[in-house]
């Protein structure tokens, strides 16, 4: 797709309101951002096209659908290059992985599960163990939340400190 796109101001108002509340009709987005249901919906479909905007979910709390228990894992592969891609790619299929990034410094990926309690996690540790390529796991389990967060801070687009977005100011600048 090319470099990043460039998204004017009112995009990145919109992106805003989005991440704030995707529950927003096309009105009440329209009304804050003085355009109508149309112009939105254009914006909406176009910054779906290009990627920018990535589906539309709820995010549901963990702890209250049994799977509290949070796994933070640091994986060593035992060869460089792309069998860790291979790796990567059957953590990510056990089920309750959350997050697999592949990663540059002393370990090759970092891994991020959510499971019902220490048996479970210990079953889903030993089962990246047995995948062929892993030569060792460093394994820590979080007590405290205290930020979880996807939320990409569009005011830094525009040199701005996290959450510095002013929708009234910032749509007579646009």
């Amino acid at each position: 797709m090319g470099g990043p796109l460039c998204p004017d101001g009112k995009d990145l108002l919109l992106l805003t309101l989005l991440q704030d509340n995707a529950e927003l009709s096309l009105s009440e987005i329209g009304k804050q951002l003085g355009l109508t249901r149309m112009a939105i919906s254009n914006r909406m479909k176009r910054l779906k096209v290009t990627g920018v905007i990535e589906g539309s979910h709820y995010r549901v709390d963990p702890r209250k659908v049994g799977q509290g228990y949070l796994v933070v894992c640091q994986v060593t592969c035992s060869a460089p290059g792309p069998s860790q891609e291979k790796v990567a790619s059957r953590i990510a299929k056990i089920p309750g992985v959350q997050i697999v990034y592949l990663t540059f410094g002393p370990y090759d990926i970092l891994m991020i599960a959510r499971r019902r309690n220490l048996q479970s996690a210990k079953d889903m540790l030993y089962e990246v163990t047995q995948i062929p390529g892993v030569k060792n796991t460093l394994t820590t389990v979080p007590h405290t939340v205290v930020k979880e967060s996807l939320e990409v801070n569009l005011g830094a687009y525009r040199g701005e400190k996290p959450r510095d977005i002013n929708l009234a100011a910032d749509l007579h600048a646009v």
